[in-house]
């Protein structure tokens, strides 16, 4: 897989992440991830926890890459990854591994293959999580509840009817029970930048969506 370092891109093996991961008891895999800051935060938040980024646009991740990659008095994350790889092409380096998944707004055909739903789309982020552990997705919900906006994207109306209807049986076929759809006012659990774009001061409604990673995983994941 290729991982972002600064300016540099680099190939690593499934060998050279686990060695990486030795002695982190939790690992957290952040699809769509931006710029990193979230990534960044999290992993100096929970300096047990090995923080994940993945994107398909490695330059929008050199700037925090390149700050985690510092000495960590100097402001370096050594728990903290990240990964070029689009949804699509999500590396099989990394499966098997997530406790959790977050997917923090995200956009274009992301969140159209979470909402429709797209069968491809969920197996392969089932691919990257253990069996039991958790997938947390934070929609904007804005977009849904402006139907002229959200047809000529192609969305459906994000409603009760269409979780139940919709996405239950979908996301329960690839491997994920969801647990929890509730709509979040105001401050969201996961600060990221785009988010913060998206809600800070603007009255936008945030949909959380959580969901189990149920049945076997593709991979065995190590620990």
């Amino acid at each position: 897989m290729i991982v972002q370092l600064g300016k540099a891109s680099v190939t690593w093996t499934r060998a050279d992440l686990e060695a990486k991961l030795a002695g982190h008891a939790r690992v957290l895999i952040d699809v769509g991830t931006g710029d990193g800051r979230f990534v960044y935060r999290s992993a100096g938040a929970h300096p047990d926890t090995y923080c994940i980024g993945v994107d398909p646009a490695g330059e929008r991740m050199r700037e925090v890459s390149w700050r985690a990659s510092r000495k960590p008095a100097r402001g370096g994350r050594p728990n903290a990854l990240f990964v070029v790889a689009s949804v699509q092409a999500l590396p099989e380096e990394l499966a098997g591994l997530a406790h959790t998944l977050t997917l923090n707004f995200p956009w274009a055909s992301l969140l159209s293959a979470l909402v429709l739903p797209e069968a491809p789309v969920l197996e392969a982020l089932r691919r990257l999580v253990r069996p039991g552990g958790e997938l947390i997705a934070l929609l904007n919900q804005s977009v849904f509840d402006d139907r002229p906006y959200a047809a000529r994207l192609g969305l459906p109306e994000l409603s009760d009817a269409w979780l139940d209807d919709a996405l239950r049986p979908a996301y329960r076929a690839a491997g994920f029970e969801i647990r929890t759809s509730e709509i979040v006012d105001g401050e969201v659990p996961h600060q990221t930048s785009w988010g913060q774009h998206l809600t800070l001061a603007s009255g936008r409604r945030t949909r959380l969506l959580t969901a189990e990673a149920i049945g076997g995983s593709a991979s065995a994941a190590p620990g």
